[in-house]
């Protein structure tokens, strides 16, 4: 079985500040350092991308790294397909049920 170096990346980080809807006196922070996700019917699912919240006073702040369907294409190149993006394109099954075309999207991983 040959094995690929991948230049396929893992998605961005996006930040975002916010004002909270309940008061927090003693700050609050959450975060996943990992991307949860589970296969279904042969194909990855990402449940929840990593991310890291803080919330303080009225104030809260929220970084996420990606959204899920970035994650579901980074695991079927990464997880599925062991690295080789173009096999992973052209077995990408997944149209979109308004156009009809493939929803396999470029732009991600770059």
């Amino acid at each position: 079985m040959e094995t690929y170096q991948s230049d396929y990346k893992k998605p961005k980080w996006k930040f975002k500040f916010y004002k909270n809807y309940r008061f927090v006196l003693i700050p609050e922070k959450r975060r996943g350092h990992e991307v949860l996700w589970k296969d279904k019917f042969d194909s990855p699912r990402c449940e929840v991308p990593p991310y890291v919240r803080i919330e303080w006073l009225w104030f809260g702040f929220r970084a996420e790294q990606g959204n899920d369907e970035q994650w579901e294409q980074w695991l079927w190149v990464h997880i599925y397909h062991d690295g080789n993006v173009d096999r992973a394109k052209r077995e990408w099954e997944w149209i979109d049920g308004i156009t009809k075309k493939s929803t396999w999207d470029d732009t991600f991983g770059k």
